[in-house]
């Protein structure tokens, strides 16, 4: 008779009760760590796809079709929204390059220029000092002068002639009508709204001191008032500024200065007026005053 009886040890086989429990953990899988390695994405273990048939129904035609639609759907307005996500980035970096543009781009062009202009006007003044000769009216566009306000800017500006748009390109520019610096009456500088010209004068404050070198003396003026006007009021420039008509009088030595308001347009104008307090004798070798150096003064 044949020996049916198993080996000594071994387990009986399992009967086929059909609810018995199995494992879930398929054989041979180590158990997953709590903690998932560096490049792990969950603490669960990866079951591999050979081990675990597919649900029923998974490669039917209908749920496939379901699934491509679902995606086709959703793919539509993520595109829409994606496209419009990236034209408001682009704008927003134009915005922002135009920006620096008019910050230190057109700053650059406008600083070059000023050290150019600046040469100029002391080539002119030591040819005029070497020529004992009276100093010449300066046509359109020619650099005449210096202006200091310390308040607001460290370096200085060369003035030219001209009020006009190719005359103050890259300069404050003289109301031609107004009077020349520590005259009476009013000397009139009118500049672009820009960081290297005249956008910061909106920072002066009554007190403040303004200095304008000549090539003999240095002017001393002293921030009075300011203003924003309409851009068709001109009284500004009047010998009495804001009071047209009147005859300057012993007190009415002004300095205006004038750019358009506000910031990013131009259908105003911001005004600055400063009086004469001081007249300094300009020495040869063209030392500085105080006052056109230390906003302290």
């Amino acid at each position: 008779m044949p020996n049916n009886r198993p080996p000594a040890g071994a387990r009986p086989p399992a009967p086929d009760d059909p609810d018995a429990t199995t494992a879930l953990r398929p054989p041979k899988l180590a158990k997953a760590p709590l903690v998932p390695e560096p490049d792990g994405t969950a603490i669960l273990p990866v079951i591999p796809a050979d081990d675990v048939p597919a649900p029923p129904g998974a490669d039917s035609a209908a749920r496939k079709k379901r699934t491509v639609k679902r995606h086709r759907g959703d793919g539509g307005v993520r595109t829409t929204v994606r496209g419009l996500g990236e034209v408001l980035i682009t704008l927003g970096a134009i915005v922002l390059l135009y920006a620096g543009y008019e910050v230190f781009g057109v700053s650059g062009e406008i600083n070059n220029e000023q050290e150019h202009l600046s040469a100029d006007l002391d080539t002119i003044w030591q040819e005029e000092a070497e020529g004992e000769e009276g100093s010449p009216v300066p046509e359109l566009g020619d650099a005449f002068a210096r202006m200091w306000a310390p308040d607001i800017r460290a370096e200085s500006w060369t003035l030219v002639e001209g009020t006009e748009p190719a005359d103050i390109e890259y300069a404050p520019g003289r109301y031609l009508d107004g009077a020349m610096p520590g005259e009476q009456g009013n000397f009139t500088l009118a500049g672009h709204n820009v960081p290297a010209i005249f956008q910061n004068i909106r920072d002066l404050e009554p007190g403040d001191k303004v200095v304008i070198e000549t090539k003999d003396n240095f002017y001393v003026y002293e921030v009075q008032d300011s203003e924003v006007v309409n851009e068709t009021q001109v009284d500004i420039t009047a010998p009495v500024p804001r009071d047209p008509g009147a005859e300057p009088g012993d007190e009415d030595y002004w300095l205006t200065l004038f750019t358009c308001h506000p910031l990013w347009d131009n259908y105003e104008r911001y005004v600055v007026y400063s009086q004469l307090v001081e007249t300094i004798e300009r020495d040869a070798d063209g030392e500085l005053p105080d006052a056109a150096v230390d906003p302290e003064v």
